[in-house]
């Protein structure tokens, strides 16, 4: 029993979506039920394989005929579905397993979901799976759908739909059945056609990620969708995830949990600050995930991506009929990232010529009601604007009423296919007139919404995906370490225990063996030994505590600065190890760190952390005595590449900081950068690492230096 790749998974799915034959193990002659759906659903949408009822209640179901035993069953069968109680449905899987069938959906409920004896019975699936090569979907699901070969083993899509704009264009996999469910008549409303639905279950076998793997793989899906709650294995979500960007394949999910209370109290920074949320966000961004926030807001991408197009860029210029609604569009626009620019001179001019007196050539370009009148100026003006090298994404805004005719529709639809620009179409007005103008638009492919906010979210998620792919394909960079410093680091760390807190020197000699610029420290035991270290270190010097009892040395009066005299440095080793040993009197205090005195400069944060799902994790951020207030951060997950630290950089509210603010000069961003591709590799080469801070990490317009640090190991 081992696990299989995501390419050995993806081939063994094959007959769980493409089966030439179905048992229905529970089969019942009620539609409204779940045994009873899938044959009904499988024989009215004209399944073309063999379809096996399988229920000794019943000599036939709908005219064929119906099976007391699946020992029974005459031909090969390639998916059995259970629909069977929960007692009874690991002996049903045994069964199958002994008949050769490859893949299950189960949908019968009380399993992990309720515990004690569900869970026992669910790890038993599990084993079964694992140890038969049989891929089980579920248990407690709804099932699955599939356009191109009719297969309806599930009760959630009951009909092919009547109406499609585009046919197998979306993947949809929800960890949750009813509200997929709810998603699939939402989205099929607007005409969008689906390769695949999934209701994944509990997932004692097949996970999402696998699902989306398949789908990744599969000629007929063109984007996933999904509902994620969370994935047990995070390194194959991330695989998942780096096959469908390198496919051009965008993945759309929608993922519950944003505002997750971190479970567990941390000794580090780094550690308080990792939420389970926040690491599936790094990764979402980290690999071109599209995170949407809604089932509106997927449908507004939706509405996008069947166009064919994908944004190329940020700088909108907004068409409208209403000065107003203008305004209010480029507002929402800068409001969520995208760009209003200036048009240039000769678009300006060449639409002054075609303009009324009294309308506007700034973007946003105020064309009037003169279209009621002269309707071939929508036209006109669009073609101006689309000519223009500086413009990336066209928004047309215009009453339903004014422009209803199917001359105007005519027009927009020779605008869009006209150019490989994005036109997005924003239509005001009466109910009536509106939705018979989107469903026109729709019916083109052509984008078309009625609610700006959410279409204007849709267009910054697509350019933000774009600029993802166009950098994805940049290469790993992994710095050169010191000589012998992964030895030497092995090593180090085989003399501590599991669970340690290293001390700031002793974490910094693992720093420096990783070519992390740190502070020049000598270790004192005694007041005479941090006197002579401070005429070597030259004064003034800064003085810590030294004890991994006291981690968070500022708290227990464990750190002096700007110390410029041997009398004062006596001084200073008294006062710090007596208020050490006063605010733990039972800690482990090793001496005093004497310490070069650094220049002030930007206070930030870098370190690792780890998380139970994605394993080790890269941080960054604005560092200081604020950190855990302000937690300012942004997270990745090793390996890291040079466009990962520079996002990560960029990402930080106070990204300002690093670019120089009251006079001062912008930091060494490269410098930075090495650093944090330095801790990736760290993170990557010791998953011993539970959690480390170097905070602060000084940051200047030449370099950085680690102030302090902290490394606490894994348990």
């Amino acid at each position: 029993m081992h696990k299989l790749s995501l390419e050995q998974r993806i081939t063994s799915m094959q007959t769980l979506f493409i089966p030439e034959s179905i048992a229905i193990i529970g089969a019942s002659a009620d539609p409204s039920k779940p045994s009873g759906q899938p044959l009904e659903s499988l024989l009215a949408n004209g399944y073309k394989g063999k379809v096996y009822p399988v229920n000794p209640k019943y000599n036939e179901l709908y005219n064929i005929p119906c099976y007391p035993s699946i020992f029974n069953v005459p031909g090969d069968i390639g998916l059995a579905i259970i629909a069977v109680p929960a007692a009874i449905t690991i002996s049903a899987l045994k069964d199958c397993v002994s008949m050769g069938v490859k893949s299950a959906v189960v949908f019968t409920s009380g399993f992990a979901e309720m515990g004690g004896k569900g869970k026992v019975l669910q790890q038993e699936m599990t084993i079964l799976a694992r140890e038969s090569g049989m891929v089980i979907c579920g248990p407690n699901c709804m099932g699955i759908f599939s356009a191109h070969n009719a297969l309806m083993a599930n009760f959630a899509v009951t009909r092919l739909p009547e109406r499609t704009i585009t046919d197998s264009f979306l993947g949809f996999i929800s960890q949750s059945g009813g509200f997929g469910a709810a998603c699939y008549s939402s989205i099929s409303e607007r005409g969008i056609g689906f390769s695949h639905f999934v209701s994944t279950g509990n997932e004692a076998d097949l996970e999402f990620s696998e699902y989306l793997a398949y789908m990744i793989a599969d000629t007929n899906t063109k984007v996933i969708g999904g509902y994620l709650e969370g994935v047990k294995d995070g390194v194959k979500l991330a695989r998942a995830a780096e096959m469908a960007i390198e496919a051009g394949k965008p993945v759309l999910l929608m993922k519950p949990g944003r505002h997750e209370v971190a479970a567990r109290a941390a000794a580090s920074h780094t550690g308080a600050m990792v939420g389970s949320d926040r690491v599936y966000d790094a990764l979402f961004k980290q690999k071109g995930i599209i995170r949407v926030e809604s089932v509106e807001e997927l449908n507004e991408v939706l509405n996008i991506l069947v166009s064919g197009k994908i944004p190329q860029g940020r700088k909108v210029c907004i068409l409208a009929t209403s000065g107003g609604s203008g305004v209010m569009l480029a507002d929402k626009c800068v409001e969520f990232g995208l760009e209003v620019p200036e048009l240039s001179a000769d678009t300006r001019n060449k639409l002054d010529k075609l303009l009324p007196d009294f309308a506007s050539s700034i973007n946003p370009v105020d064309i009037t009601s003169q279209v009621m009148t002269q309707p071939a100026l929508l036209r006109q003006c669009a073609e101006i604007i689309l000519a223009d090298p500086g413009i990336d994404i066209l928004m047309l805004c215009y009453w339903a009423e004014t422009l209803g005719e199917v001359e105007i529709i005519e027009q927009i639809a020779e605008i869009s296919g006209s150019t490989d620009k994005m036109v997005l179409n924003l239509v005001n007005g009466q109910e009536e007139a509106a939705r018979d103008t989107l469903e026109k638009l729709h019916d083109k492919l052509i984008p078309a919404s009625r609610d700006g906010e959410y279409a204007i979210r849709a267009l910054k998620l697509l350019t933000w995906y774009n600029e993802k792919k166009i950098g994805y394909g940049s290469e790993l960079s992994f710095p050169e370490l010191p000589a012998g410093a992964r030895e030497e680091v092995a090593a180090y760390l085989d003399d501590f225990a599991p669970g340690a807190k290293l001390t700031e020197f002793q974490a910094k000699k693992i720093l420096r063996a990783y070519g992390i610029p740190c502070t020049k420290e000598i270790l004192a035991v005694g007041p005479e030994e941090a006197v002579e270290a401070s005429a070597i270190l030259g004064c003034p010097v800064a003085m810590k505590i030294e004890s991994p009892d006291i981690l968070h040395k500022t708290d227990a009066g464990g750190v002096m600065l700007n110390i410029d005299s041997p009398e004062k440095v006596r001084e200073a080793f008294t006062r710090i190890t007596a208020a050490a040993g006063e605010y733990k009197r039972d800690a482990d205090i090793r001496g005093v760190l004497v310490q070069e005195m650094l220049p002030p400069g930007t206070e930030l944060i870098a370190g690792i952390s780890r998380d139970s799902v994605f394993g080790s994790v890269v941080l960054f951020g604005l560092g200081g005595i604020f950190v855990e207030v302000l937690k300012d951060v942004a997270m990745r997950i090793p390996p890291l590449s040079e466009i990962d630290t520079m996002e990560m950089m960029d990402e930080i509210k106070g990204k300002k900081v690093l670019e120089g603010v009251r006079g001062r000069l912008p930091v060494d961003k490269k410098a930075l950068s090495q650093v944090l591709l330095r801790l990736s590799m760290l993170a990557s080469d010791f998953p011993q690492i539970a959690e480390m801070d170097i905070n602060p990490l000084l940051a200047y317009p030449d370099g950085v230096a680690a102030a302090d640090a902290v490394i606490v190991l894994k348990a």
